[in-house]
Parts: structure tokens; C-alpha cells; sequence
């Protein structure tokens, strides 16, 4: 299988012309982690954008020096490392393999140069990138609102 058509499998990109996909694979890296290693710690540098070819990634956040979170998981065809190009701030989790996993990886400045060549395919990735970004935070907070509403502490001021 070739590169453009693997990275069709990735959903953020399976909408983008094969032109703007043989643009990126020169830049594109397939680097094979091992269960447990750490793609990326928060507050690491965000420069590059990751998308899961195989495998499991958890994103975590550390609460304490005892206590790290899991926020969700990374399931094959989804991308992570949105800093990159979104605020190329430093990564706010960790992200760390649940499994042996294979992803792909691109300098996020050099992703924004394509996009910003082709903007009608740019136009769409970053309309993508929104729909999951909102997906995302909507789990994230119905996991705070369950968890809220199933404490001990809360369960006596909570009407259903």
C-alpha cells in the first residue's frame, strides 16, 4: 500500500485531494512506538502533528505528583498533537501508547504551509479539525458533569 492511500485512512485527511496528499508525504514520518513510551509530555514543545496508523494512544494529565487522568483515547485513523497547529504553545497531556502503535508524523508549520497553498483544502482540514476539537470537548464534559452527578457529596443536591 502507498503512502497517499494510507493516509486516506487517517479521518482528517480522507477528504483531501490526492495533490495536497503527495505534498505532505515527503514530510510525513512513520515513527513505531512501544507500549508505554510517551509520544509527547505536556509542556513539551508543540511542533509536530501526530495520526494513529495503528494502535492506542491515551492522552493524559497529570492532577498531582500521585495522580495522573486519563481524558481519552486515540483510536487508529485519529490525529493528536493539535498545538501544533492550532496555538504551537506547549501540549497541555501527555500522550502515551497503550499498545505498540504506529504514527504518523508531520511538522506542523509545514502541514499549515500546504493548507496554505490550497486554502479550499485547507478550508475543509481546519472544518474537520473543528467537528473533532468539538467532539472531543463535548465527552469531555459529560465525563465531568457524570462524575459530578454520581459524588457522594453531590448526590442529595441533584434532581433528576
Amino acid at each position: 500500500m502507498n503512502l497517499t492511500s494510507e493516509l486516506k485512512n487517517i479521518v482528517i485527511l480522507n477528504k483531501m485531494s490526492n495533490s495536497v496528499l503527495s505534498q505532505l508525504e515527503p514530510h510525513i514520518t512513520l515513527i513505531k512506538y512501544k507500549e508505554d513510551e510517551v509520544v509527547f509530555d505536556e509542556k513539551d514543545k508543540a511542533e509536530k502533528f501526530y495520526m494513529l496508523k495503528q494502535g492506542k494512544i491515551l492522552l493524559q494529565k497529570r492532577i498531582s505528583s500521585k495522580v495522573t487522568i486519563s481524558m481519552g483515547a486515540i483510536k487508529p485513523g485519529y490525529s493528536f498533537g493539535w498545538s501544533a497547529i492550532i496555538a504551537r504553545e506547549p501540549f497541555s497531556m501527555m500522550a502515551k501508547c497503550a499498545e505498540d502503535s504506529d504514527v504518523f508524523t508531520i511538522d506542523g508549520k509545514r502541514l499549515l504551509e500546504v493548507f496554505e497553498n490550497d486554502k479550499p483544502m485547507g478550508y475543509l482540514f481546519m472544518q474537520h479539525l473543528n467537528r473533532m476539537m468539538k467532539n472531543r470537548l463535548d465527552r469531555w464534559e459529560d465525563q465531568l458533569l457524570r462524575s459530578l452527578r454520581d459524588h457522594p457529596d453531590f448526590c442529595g443536591l441533584i434532581e433528576d
